[in-house]
């Protein structure tokens, strides 16, 4: 394998030339899909697809590059080391499908966003006929996107200072890329209608993933986070509160909730963290204004183009070394992880296949919990948002914690964890729990003083929660990796084979 600071190119075009030929080398399929833009497009913008492992597999890993063009250096680089990693060096019954260059009119323009200033990531919906809107992002948007741009404009910007003065610069960094849809313009815009991009990446995903028992996606991205550090965000688990990082917005690994296959996918973006946040910001503004007002063949054009591309990627031995390192161990963690959960969940199907009722599929869940995490007291909860009401449907107490009706849930700190920001619910200590709970006394009286709250998320929107208790203290860090990595998976599987037995309707009952 090359030295990884010899796997990066400078160009798109010499990225994707340098990734066919080498997937040509070691005789692995390729295709090569153009954009229909061709004519008016140079260099030609092509996505292409090389598939290492059988097309049977079991198991099949997505790893992506160029879903933000500025942003396909780094994750090419990678990719092409992928090639050479495990080409023959697969888990058993596995796959990995590289896309390169998913948004390739972004990747030959060297713009985030691609022909229509589309960014794919907010463009991933479930429904264009009823759009979120950002407000927040509103009242900033000529303050951030200014008609007239000079290489000194920054956060200094009088609107941009007075909202990160009153909400601070991460309330900045959410309301900005969780993106809108309202400033064709704009930044982060996340269109009106499907995306070429989303709409060619699904026809792919479709392809290499039917048929398939289990898919995984790492999505590379850089831009966000300390210098060389490549955060891993799993966007299949709730983040625990107060965790570092939050959904914001859309994304493109929800792609792969458009394939039908039983098994909850494994969705991981992969962010290296490049220069402090105002320093990429203001040279994704310096873009946008280039895109609407300017010319990229001009000096200052050329010059914005420079700037954005050495925000983005750090022609750095060591940085470009850490991002090598970190990009191959998560994606061979991912592949090891769909094949160590294949074996779990291979005996969890078998246990449920023959359940002819939603109690007879939670039991087996409960049994899983006990065996992977250990639990107290069991229970799952329904919930329906439209009307804001839960109810009881399964426990291992009946007597404690008996089966209930359907009633509204209470605003409070749980409600805002665990419903309104879908994070997982943590509590170890009574302090906590007495705080939150008003049910704190019986919860004490079965030697109980810890908690999680497991939020099941289909469509956007908490469907269920899972909690389980146990003795204070018993949910460490290992025992919270058990919930996500082997649990929550089950658990949304369970929630799929009841709801086929059963519809929960608070209406009906």
């Amino acid at each position: 394998m090359p030295a990884a600071e010899n796997s990066f190119s400078a160009t798109y075009t010499i990225a994707r030339q340098r990734f066919v030929s080498a997937a040509l080398e070691k005789g692995l399929a390729h295709e090569a899909v153009m954009h229909p833009e061709q004519d008016s497009l140079l260099p030609a913008a092509v996505v292409d697809i090389v598939r290492i492992g059988p097309r049977d597999a079991r198991k099949v890993l997505f790893v992506t590059s160029g879903v933000h063009g500025t942003e396909l250096t780094a994750g090419s680089g990678i990719q092409l080391q992928l090639i050479d990693v495990f080409c023959e060096a697969l888990p058993d019954d596995c796959a990995m499908v590289l896309v390169h260059g998913v948004n390739p009119v972004g990747c030959a323009r060297l713009s985030r966003t691609d022909e229509n200033n589309v960014d794919p990531n907010r463009n991933m919906v479930t429904s264009f006929n009823d759009l979120p809107e950002n407000p927040d992002y509103a009242a900033l948007h000529d303050d951030l996107c200014p008609a007239d741009w000079c290489n000194d404009v920054s956060l200094r910007d009088q609107g941009l200072l007075d909202f990160v003065a009153k909400n601070g610069e991460r309330a900045l960094v959410q309301n900005v890329l969780k993106g809108q849809h309202s400033h064709p313009d704009g930044l982060f815009f996340g269109g009106t209608v499907e995306s070429w991009t989303v709409r060619n990446l699904t026809r792919i995903v479709r392809d290499h993933g039917q048929g398939a028992k289990q898919l995984g996606i790492v999505d590379l991205h850089t831009g966000v986070g300390p210098y060389g550090f490549g955060e891993v965000m799993r966007m299949d688990k709730p983040p625990v509160a107060g965790a570092e990082w939050e959904k914001i917005g859309n994304l493109v690994c929800d792609v792969l909730d458009r394939v039908d296959v039983a098994r909850p996918p494994l969705k991981i973006i992969m962010e290296y963290g490049t220069y402090p946040f105002e320093r990429v910001l203001n040279n994704l503004r310096a873009d946008n204004w280039l895109r609407h007002h300017g010319s990229v063949h001009t000096p200052q054009g050329r010059e914005i183009k420079k700037n954005l591309q050495d925000a983005l990627f750090a022609d750095d031995p060591k940085w470009l070394g850490d991002v090598s390192r970190q990009g191959i161990d998560v994606c061979r963690q991912a592949l090891n992880e769909l094949s160590q959960l294949d074996e779990v969940v291979q005996k969890f199907e078998q246990g449920i296949a023959g359940a002819v009722s939603a109690d007879a599929i939670f039991q087996h869940l409960e049994d899983a919990a006990q065996k992977h995490v250990g639990v107290t007291l069991f229970t799952v909860m329904d919930y329906v948002a439209d009307r804001n009401m839960g109810r009881r449907c399964f426990t291992n107490d009946p007597d404690n914690y008996p089966a209930s009706g359907w009633i509204p849930l209470q605003d409070n700190a749980w409600f805002d964890c665990v419903i309104r920001k879908q994070k997982t619910y943590v509590a170890n200590d009574a302090d906590q729990i007495t705080r939150d709970f008003a049910d704190a006394d019986l919860i004490a009286s079965l030697g109980c003083g810890a908690i999680v709250n497991l939020p099941l998320i289909e469509n956007g929107q908490v469907v269920a929660t899972v909690n389980l208790l146990n003795k204070a203290g018993h949910f460490n860090n290992q025992k919270l990796e058990e919930v996500h990595r082997f649990l929550l998976p089950l658990a949304r599987m369970a929630y799929r084979a009841s709801s086929r037995l059963t519809q929960p309707n608070p209406t009906t009952e």
